[in-house]
C-alpha cells in the first residue's frame, strides 16, 4: 500500500462500516440467557451507559463475554478510525506508517515497551487479558517494570560471570540465566499472543492462517511484526501522532479506544 492511501484512510470501506465494534463486558453476577442490565463501557472518566443482552447459555459472575458497541454510542465525540473485518494492513507491512514512526522504533527495538503500549491503550492488563479497570490502569507501568527487573537481572548474572574465571563461575549461574530467560519468554509469548486474541476478538477479525493457532504462531516467530500491526490498526497515525514516551504510543490528545 502506498504513503499516500495509507494517510487517505483508504484502509476504511463498506465492508469495515458493516461490522460493528464489539466491547468486553464483565458478567456483574451469575445471569441467566435473554437477561438485560446496564453496563458501563469507555475509558475511565469518560465511560457511557448501554444495555446488555445476557447470550445463550448464560453467564456466571466474572465471566467476560463480547456484545456489539452501539452505532450511536460515541456520536459527537472524537473517535478513532479503526476499521473491522479485517486488519488494516498485512503482518509485514511495517513501514506503512512511515519508516521513523515510534511504533514501529517500539516494536523493532523494545518488543515488550510497544506490546505494553498496545495492552494500555485496549485497557488490557498484563497477561493481555481483559479486567476491571483497577487492574488494567497501570498495565503499562507493569510491563516496564517486567522488562527493567528482567533486564538488571540479566545484566548482574552476565557481570558476575565476567568477574570469574571459566573455573571459578558459580554453578548456579548458567541455571538461573535458563530459568530467568524461560520466564521471560513465556510470559512476553503468551501476553502477546492474548492482547492478539482480543484486538481481533473487538474488531472482528478472522484468522487467515495456521487453523486456529494463528496468534500463537505469530507471537513466536515474528513478536515485532505482530506488535507494529496491531499499533498500527488501533492507533490512527495518518491523524494522530504517534510517541515513544507515551504508556498507550500515542499522543496526549488522541481520542481514547472504547
Amino acid at each position: 500500500m502506498s504513503e499516500t492511501a495509507y494517510k487517505e484512510g483508504a484502509f476504511v470501506d463498506e465492508q469495515s462500516k458493516d461490522i460493528p465494534v464489539k466491547v468486553h463486558i464483565i458478567s456483574p453476577s451469575t445471569l441467566p440467557e435473554g437477561y438485560v442490565f446496564e453496563a458501563e463501557v469507555g475509558a475511565p472518566g469518560n465511560k457511557k451507559t448501554i444495555s446488555v443482552e445476557v447470550p445463550e447459555g448464560g453467564v456466571v459472575e466474572g465471566q467476560v463475554f463480547l456484545v456489539p458497541l452501539p452505532a450511536d454510542f460515541a456520536v459527537g465525540e472524537p473517535q478513532l478510525n479503526i476499521p473491522t473485518g479485517r486488519w488494516k494492513d498485512g503482518l509485514f507491512d511495517l513501514a506503512n506508517a512511515g519508516i521513523c514512526h515510534p511504533s514501529l522504533w517500539c516494536a523493532c527495538c523494545c518488543t515488550q515497551i510497544g506490546m505494553g503500549q498496545v495492552m494500555q491503550r485496549m485497557r488490557l492488563n498484563w497477561l493481555g487479558d481483559i479486567g476491571y479497570d483497577a487492574s488494567t490502569k497501570k498495565t503499562f507501568k507493569v510491563v516496564l517494570a517486567l522488562l527493567v527487573s528482567y533486564t538488571v537481572f540479566s545484566m548482574s548474572l552476565e557481570i558476575l560471570e565476567g568477574s570469574k574465571s571459566y573455573y571459578e563461575i558459580p554453578a548456579y549461574i548458567a541455571p538461573l540465566k535458563f530459568i530467568g530467560g524461560m520466564l521471560f519468554t513465556i510470559w512476553s509469548v503468551y501476553a502477546l499472543m492474548r492482547t492478539r486474541e482480543n484486538v481481533r476478538a473487538k474488531y472482528s477479525i478472522p484468522e487467515e492462517r495456521c487453523n486456529g493457532c494463528e496468534d500463537l504462531c505469530c507471537s513466536v516467530w515474528c513478536s515485532c511484526c505482530v506488535v507494529a500491526q496491531m499499533a498500527r490498526h488501533t492507533g490512527e497515525y495518518e491523524t494522530y501522532k504517534g510517541s515513544c514516551c507515551s504508556e498507550t504510543g500515542m499522543a496526549a490528545h488522541a481520542p481514547t479506544i472504547v
